[in-house]
């Protein structure tokens, strides 16, 4: 796995434990701070991967 994909998935997984987080305990900062996090991880999936180095 690469690493841009292992930050994609530790965003996504880290938004989601975040935003359950929030639920669970009612806290509004939590749970945009997951939306915020998956929001990311989803943008990043449309990123044009960087030449290769030469």
């Amino acid at each position: 796995m690469t690493r841009p994909t292992q930050m994609k998935v530790a965003l996504a997984l880290g938004g989601m434990l975040l935003f359950g987080a929030g639920i669970r305990t009612d806290r509004n900062e939590l749970r945009w701070a997951g939306l915020a996090c998956v929001a990311v991880a989803w943008v990043l999936r449309f990123r044009k991967p960087p030449d290769a180095p030469r």
